[in-house]
């Protein structure tokens, strides 16, 4: 897949600043012109690959940060930002605010988090989708939306852990397959684990007793799961340390942030360890994205290949661009990302219209839209309802929606859009990120105005909405 230009002129200035280096110093050593730094720094160019493996190598795990400063992203949630009615008085245009986030990207981070504190201390029980960050924790940010945020713009990819697990499955993996006994066999040759079962009333999915080495599985868990906790078992104890430095990283500064930040870093190590980079990627462009087969292929649950499809982000070997989500059955949303232009809902609800809440109606099907966004943007949209069972009598299940989708452009790489043309009028869903931020007039699906138009009401009419939009 073609990679998306990467404008990140104030992050190596950040950079180059920290080490008290000249651009001249720093051209030199990237062995490029300091006509050509300048104008990477100044956004007029993107920064080339080369360029950006220079300044890895010269500023290790600090330039793997550059990769999360995607002022797309940044300016999406800075568009969201500013749609609040306090700011209403004054419009602000797409080319502005595309500016900020290319020229100061801090700022731009700073003005969300801002808002984000305001928007808690109107109401400082209300669920909300929204950044936050360690120096709003005062205002109630929760560790586990700071750890969310960290990964959303890091573009859901982190490429010294992903190469490190890819190594590894080369290594010790290629040739007796990665299963849960090629798993066992491992922790026990190479780390001395012996894997038992626990007592079937047991809770508790693992659990690792670092003094008696023992790791003991619950016996009710699917084959997939029980693959997934022993690959996290191996995570931590190859890949430990490294995970842990990413985490101290990551401008976590609450002990609870970092502790959240070190188990989704292994998650992400054991899922890469299950389904290596090179040969995922290679299997998803063959089999055109059948989300069932690549499950079988790598002995995958239907969520953990959609989330891996997410992670495809490596600079030079990029995937198609998706944007994933999890939701619960109130709508709240569990996980999410997107390497596209689909935006989520921050603040509230997030639209009826999109397929991902009908998939909780079908729980044993695949649906498949074609949905278009107000810009006219339209999006294959993918929607599946998987159920966690109970693991004994009466206990209860959990049930999820998982969304996965790509621009329309890109349909073509998923065979579930044979059947979808990308050029017809007709089956569209006319969806949006959420009605505050929608101003389709036309929509009876709508929970509430959209923030940015006046309302009438007429007394002695009334249509599908109590109001007129204008």
């Amino acid at each position: 897949m073609r990679d998306r230009k990467l404008f990140v002129g104030a992050g190596i200035r950040r950079l180059r600043d920290s080490r008290t280096m000249t651009q001249a110093d720093l051209a030199r050593q990237l062995r490029i012109s300091t006509a050509y730094l300048s104008q990477m720094e100044t956004n007029q160019r993107p920064v080339s690959a080369s360029v950006l493996y220079g300044l890895s190598q010269l500023f290790g795990g600090e330039a793997a940060n550059l990769m999360s400063e995607d002022p797309d992203r940044l300016a999406a949630d800075l568009r969201e930002a500013l749609s609040d009615p306090i700011f209403s008085q004054q419009e602000t245009s797409h080319v502005d605010i595309r500016a900020l986030a290319l020229s100061a990207p801090w700022l731009a981070h700073r003005f969300i988090e801002l808002h984000s504190a305001f928007r808690r201390t109107l109401d400082p029980a209300a669920p909300s989708d929204e950044p936050n960050t360690e120096q709003a924790r005062g205002m109630n940010a929760h560790p586990f939306e700071v750890v969310r945020d960290f990964f959303h713009y890091t573009d859901n990819y982190i490429d010294d852990l992903d190469q490190a697990a890819e190594r590894l499955a080369g290594r010790a993996f290629d040739q007796r397959g990665r299963d849960t006994g090629a798993f066992i066999s491992f922790l026990q040759s190479r780390h001395g684990v012996r894997v038992r079962d626990m007592q079937e009333d047991d809770p508790r999915l693992r659990s690792f007793d670092p003094k008696s080495r023992i790791l003991s599985l619950n016996p009710a868990i699917d084959p997939t799961t029980r693959a997934f906790q022993l690959a996290y078992q191996i995570a931590r104890l190859e890949g430990g340390s490294m995970i842990d430095a990413r985490a101290e990283d990551a401008t976590l500064r609450t002990p609870d942030a970092k502790a959240i930040a070190q188990a989704a870093l292994t998650n992400y190590f054991a899922a890469a360890l299950l389904m290596p980079y090179a040969a995922f990627a290679g299997e998803a462009k063959r089999l055109r994205h059948d989300l069932v087969r690549l499950g079988h292929l790598f002995g995958a649950s239907f969520e953990q290949v959609c989330h891996r499809l997410s992670t495809l982000q490596r600079t030079g070997a990029k995937g198609v661009p998706v944007y994933f989500v999890k939701l619960d059955r109130a709508g709240n949303i569990v996980k999410r990302h997107s390497a596209t232009r689909f935006q989520f809902a921050r603040f509230g609800s997030a639209c009826p219209l999109w397929n991902v809440h009908e998939a909780f109606e079908a729980p044993d099907r695949i649906l498949a839209q074609q949905a278009e966004m107000p810009d006219g943007t339209r999006y294959l949209c993918l929607a599946k309802c998987i159920v966690k069972p109970a693991q004994h009598h009466g206990g209860p299940m959990q049930r999820f929606a998982i969304g996965l989708g790509c621009a329309i452009s890109d349909a073509h790489h998923f065979v579930y859009a044979d059947e979808i043309d990308p050029r017809g009028r007709s089956g569209v869903a006319k969806i949006g990120v959420s009605c505050r931020l929608c101003a389709r007039e036309d929509c009876a699906q709508r929970s509430a105005p959209p923030l940015s138009r006046r309302l009438t009401l007429n007394q002695d009419e009334r249509e599908a909405l109590p109001y007129s939009i204008v």
